[in-house]
């Protein structure tokens, strides 16, 4: 029986703009600086995913000044982390029906996100779905894919009674079937050749042997 829906929440539960970054680095960056770190800014935080099991301040300035040869001191990590509580949002069409109508299921709901608790915790508060979630586990504890942290996601229940809603395949589909979770692709944007959804209220409408297949 299903106990627990575990959500990611960039591209799943919310899209913030993220343009805000770049606003951020102008700021503190010189010009020649926020230029040079600028264009290597995605594909830096995407190799430090891949490379290490958590978030961390002082090794994530430590990374991005090595790797970009830009100075990215822990000061500013941390404006980083707070700065994105404020970033627009858009909340994906459907999330609320679907939260209400599993929490009145008894089913429980977490989020596990691949950045900072802080950061996730706040733009959650700030569009007032905090309440729905049991728990918001970010990365600085365990990073995607890892096995130890979409456990972790489970709680006090068994993998297999557990669900992983998101967009990534490889990070949140592939990562939670490895670590004996049910997961539901969602790929609202794109068809893909693999089962999935576009919309989530369609979650409504499943059963636990469709939970299973997804």
């Amino acid at each position: 029986m299903i106990k627990r829906f575990i959500w990611d929440l960039d591209g799943t539960i919310l899209d913030g703009d993220f343009s805000r970054e770049e606003e951020l680095f102008k700021v503190n960056l010189s010009e020649e600086e926020f230029f040079k770190f600028n264009k290597q800014r995605c594909y830096l935080i995407n190799e430090y995913e891949r490379l290490y099991s958590k978030y961390n301040r002082k090794m994530l300035s430590d990374f991005l000044s090595i790797k970009s040869g830009v100075l990215i001191s822990q000061d500013l990590v941390d404006k980083w982390i707070n700065y994105m509580i404020e970033v627009n949002e858009t909340i994906h069409s459907g999330v609320e029906d679907v939260l209400d109508y599993l929490n009145e299921s008894g089913i429980e709901n977490v989020i596990y996100s691949n950045w900072f608790t802080e950061t996730q915790v706040g733009r959650l508060k700030k569009v007032r779905l905090d309440s729905y979630f049991k728990e918001i586990i970010g990365s600085d504890h365990y990073m995607k894919p890892s096995r130890e942290g979409f456990l972790h996601a489970c709680g006090p229940y068994k993998a297999r009674d557990c669900v992983m809603v998101g967009d990534n395949y490889i990070k949140d589909i592939e990562g939670a079937r490895k670590a004996g979770l049910n997961a539901i692709y969602y790929s609202p944007k794109e068809d893909v050749n693999v089962p999935h959804i576009k919309k989530l209220i369609k979650i409504k409408e499943m059963s636990e042997d469709e939970y299973r297949r997804y």
